[in-house]
């Protein structure tokens, strides 16, 4: 069992996550929380995912004992299973994409054609946390160990100017304040902002040509 060595997410909002859950015909399914406002939200399933269930039930099998329950699926393509313990675990990697049919859409992690940062993000809210710094200066995320929490810095790996110019990309969105931003499977940015409607969620635009961190090393065993 390898703990993943990376960002992990610390989001607990239950639409912030996808889960392998017993389907109606009773095989296996992931299931997506889809929230399209404060007060509404359906529950997505899609059962043509086998390989992704199977690597997530292995893994909650091993940690909780029983198959089932939350994953997450991050910018590498590596699957994370929470741990109760706190943090991750590694349980493979995964390129295809998760779709759900909705009111006749697909819902994905990639944004529909003329989608713009500033728009409305209409895709699942599943993402990896980082913290775009005030001022626009930084992107960064945190490892909590114990007692101990490592910070990890953009422009540590790629350079104060190129993390600055895109810290400043998202921050023409989410504001110079800064604060939280999440990154999905496909690459693609989106932010909580509050508006005069409450809590919305806005499209921030994709990762693109920037520099961004490197791949986590995963090749220890599980």
């Amino acid at each position: 069992m390898l703990r993943y060595p990376g960002p992990t997410p610390s989001n607990t909002n239950r639409d912030a996550k996808y889960s392998v859950v017993h389907g109606k015909s009773g095989g296996r399914e992931v299931r997506l929380i889809y929230r399209v406002s404060s007060s509404e939200k359906y529950l997505l399933t899609n059962d043509r995912h086998e390989k992704l269930v199977k690597m997530v039930d292995d893994v909650k099998n091993e940690v909780n004992g029983v198959p089932g329950g939350a994953f997450y699926i991050n910018e590498y393509s590596h699957v994370l299973v929470p741990h109760p313990d706190g943090g991750c675990v590694y349980a493979g990697s995964y390129g295809d994409l998760l779709w759900f049919e909705f009111d006749g859409q697909r819902i994905g992690p990639v944004p529909p054609p003329g989608l713009a940062p500033g728009d409305h993000w209409v895709g699942p809210h599943v993402g990896i946390l980082y913290v775009l710094c005030a001022g626009a200066t930084d992107i960064r995320y945190e490892v909590a160990s114990g007692q101990r929490i490592l910070q990890h810095r953009l422009s540590d790996v790629v350079g104060q100017e190129n993390a600055r110019r895109l810290a400043r990309r998202l921050a023409a969105v989410k504001g110079y304040q800064g604060g939280r931003v999440y990154m999905n499977e496909d690459r693609h940015f989106f932010a909580p902002v509050n508006g005069p409607q409450g809590l919305a969620y806005l499209y921030l635009g994709p990762l693109g040509n920037d520099p961004w961190f490197p791949v986590p090393d995963v090749l220890g065993p599980r």
